[in-house]
């Protein structure tokens, strides 16, 4: 299947609308006076459709339900409000979106899922032209079963918050315009943070990855690790503040707890801080420097 972009095109006055997200943005002419908003999806294999019941799936509007046997990774586009993704007790993958604005043929999730097992969700309709200002606000559910190991996981978009809570997936990736990730013990091979801002991460973990890269400019993160956690962490010159619970030691330039298993990459300007302890409120250590 051929590669596809999400484009936002938008015109705005100083006052207007700034919608960002991670994906592929044009800005249209700032000294014209447009209402209009353009979130235009190019898809040259036209695979993206309403929820139907093509694909073993059943739906409703703004849902979807198909079986976990059928996917192997997930993606998502999503450009406001919150994107939470759990694991539960079931078999099926089960996608629903809130809003206080009725859903209607344009405005609702758009999916498609590959021969090769990737479901993609996009935020609304392709080429839906939305008035400045209106944005439609819309959460994202998305429950897997527990027993689910996905190859990949990436969300891309301006969500405000991205939440994962007992989910497992080889590669997770989130990036765009996020500006909270929250992480539940979920079974991660590499967890990826790319977020063209100054995200705040809380990561909350009983097996830690293989590989954690943190690579935002004045990333604020959190981690929750086990007391005999294993991490290599590679922040030497880069990161503004370091506080960790767990013994470390020097080797080279290297920082190292335990048997290093876990490499911990930050870019710079970052805030990082390595709890042992039982997890406070979301929030409270992020909210305390």
């Amino acid at each position: 299947m051929k590669s596809k972009s999400l484009i936002l095109a938008m015109v705005f006055t100083a006052t207007g609308l700034l919608m960002l997200s991670g994906c592929k943005l044009s800005m249209g002419n700032p000294m014209e006076d447009s209402d209009e908003v353009k979130a235009r999806y190019e898809n040259e294999d036209g695979d993206f459709q309403m929820p139907d019941n093509g694909d073993g799936a059943r739906l409703a509007m703004g849902g979807l339900t198909i079986g976990s046997n059928k996917v192997k990774a997930l993606s998502i586009d999503w450009i406001t409000d919150t994107v939470t993704i759990e694991g539960y007790d079931g078999t099926d993958v089960v996608v629903s979106e809130v809003s206080d604005e009725e859903l209607n043929d344009s405005n609702s999730m758009y999916y498609s899922l590959s021969p090769e097992g990737k479901l993609s969700l996009l935020f609304c309709k392709p080429g839906i032209v939305i008035k400045k200002g209106t944005v439609l606000s819309k959460h994202l559910f998305v429950r897997v079963p527990r027993t689910l190991k996905m190859d990949e996981l990436v969300v891309d978009g301006g969500s405000h918050t991205v939440q994962l809570d007992g989910v497992s997936s080889k590669e997770m990736d989130v990036k765009g315009l996020v500006s909270s990730v929250q992480i539940n013990e979920c079974e991660l091979g590499n967890m990826k943070v790319d977020i063209a801002c100054s995200p705040d991460v809380e990561a909350r973990f009983t097996q830690m990855p293989d590989k954690i890269e943190l690579n935002s400019s004045g990333c604020a993160a959190v981690l929750y690790v086990p007391k005999d956690a294993g991490i290599s962490f590679d922040v030497d010159g880069m990161v503004k503040k370091f506080d960790c619970d767990l013994p470390v030691t020097r080797k080279g330039k290297a920082r190292v707890a335990g048997d290093g298993h876990c490499k911990l990459v930050m870019n710079k300007h970052c805030f990082l801080k390595v709890r042992t302890e039982e997890p406070k409120e979301w929030g409270a250590e992020l909210w305390n420097w």
